[in-house]
């Protein structure tokens, strides 16, 4: 793990530490880039992406149906891939 200054007294801290050893100040963690499979789907930009292909399923379904069978594959893979 990356030591970082504490904020309070300057000192070398882990950056998982959840206080400074030196004083006791709290360290503010940074958000993590990973996130929840969960959090992941319901991002607005997934959720669009979700209204296109149903939007896409109504306009033409055999095109639809090949674009979700795509859809499906890739994230099943990619949900294997992230839990190993």
């Amino acid at each position: 793990m990356a030591l970082i200054p504490c904020p309070a007294c300057a000192h070398q801290v882990s950056a998982a530490a959840p206080t400074c050893l030196n004083c006791g100040h709290p360290i503010a963690r940074a958000p993590s880039a990973g996130g929840s499979f969960k959090e992941a789907l319901t991002r607005p930009e997934a959720v669009k992406s979700g209204f296109t292909v149903l939007g896409v399923f109504v306009a033409a379904p055999w095109i639809a149906r090949i674009l979700a069978l795509l859809l499906f594959v890739i994230l099943a893979i990619v949900v294997v891939i992230y839990k190993s």
